[in-house]
């Protein structure tokens, strides 16, 4: 076998108050990868479908191109590389686009090559790949894609993930790029004890609530965040505001996607379409529409597909 074809499904990382920590993946939108092995060492070749400009096709700018090299340097391996992009999602705002491209790539080289990286493996490569996107190896986003539920990455070094199952929870997602590659370098490097004690609080809540299936107190424990949202929510006009029409609409929380600069809320299935109403009513900082997204969580992480 020297070709592979995988689906990889979008992922909310950060999910409130878990900065780093936190994600878990989401039934659509998704992209599509095929990753085929050259005969002979001829490097590696980057190719996108949908979403051109925007995706980086230099390897070493690339989030699947260095999960490949570093998963290749690992293992002592040479081989020749072309990893096609199949886009179904939006990039660059904040749906874990270039961490699904890492995570595919690790699952399609460690199945072609027989390599046996396992999960913790698996994670480390794609984490690797996301210095490409975000400046520093970070796991949320890449655990998430690649085993799907909700992730929470207890430890960097050694990976150290724990995964629990979420039931299917809807999701509106209001779709915006962010205006900048990372944000991270504007986010404090130290907080009050007051405020890093709610912080934790709202993360253990956030534990409990998945942990015991409640929904509506999951989605509650995602409103509070201190240290990234007030940042990354600054680049969508008018949030404050529409936070708190989301949530006097039913939704049970809102909150920044990842990244940035997207916002998704959680809400009861009666509820979506009013909230995707309220959400596309908010223009985007040209003037434009934005693209709203009603979707559910899922429980399905990376997968071996027959065919794009």
């Amino acid at each position: 076998m020297n070709e592979i074809f995988l689906r990889a499904p979008a992922t909310i990382a950060n999910v409130g108050p878990g900065f780093d920590i936190f994600a878990f993946s989401i039934a659509h939108p998704f992209d599509l990868f095929r990753v085929s092995l050259a005969p002979a060492p001829s490097g590696i070749s980057i190719r996108c479908r949908g979403g051109e400009g925007l995706v980086p096709l230099d390897a070493d700018r690339n989030t699947a191109g260095l999960t490949a090299k570093h998963l290749l340097a690992k293992h002592g391996l040479s081989t020749g590389l072309t990893f096609e992009i199949h886009k179904r999602m939006p990039s660059c705002s904040g749906l874990g686009s270039s961490a699904a491209s890492a995570a595919a790539c690790a699952v399609g080289l460690d199945r072609l090559l027989k390599i046996g990286c396992g999960e913790a493996g698996l994670i480390e490569a794609a984490s690797q790949g996301e210095i490409a996107s975000g400046g520093t190896p970070h796991a949320d986003n890449a655990a998430g894609c690649l085993l799907g539920g909700f992730i929470f990455v207890r430890s960097f070094r050694p990976v150290d993930v724990v995964r629990l199952p979420l039931p299917d929870i809807p999701v509106v997602i209001r779709v915006q790029r962010k205006p900048h590659t990372t944000s991270r370098g504007q986010i404090a490097a130290s907080y009050s004890l007051a405020d890093v004690k709610r912080q934790m609080a709202r993360c253990a809540d956030v534990i409990r609530a998945v942990a015991g299936a409640d929904v509506e107190a999951f989605g509650r424990a995602i409103n509070l965040d201190l240290i990234s949202e007030p940042v990354r929510s600054r680049a969508v006009p008018g949030y404050d505001e529409l936070k708190k029409s989301v949530l006097d609409a039913g939704a049970w929380g809102c909150n920044v996607c990842g990244g940035g600069s997207s916002v998704f809320a959680l809400a009861p299935p009666g509820r979506t379409q009013d909230i995707a109403d309220l959400m596309r009513a908010v223009p985007l900082p040209d003037g434009q529409s934005p693209e709203v997204i009603i979707t559910t969580t899922s429980n399905q992480g990376v997968e071996v597909i027959d065919g794009l």
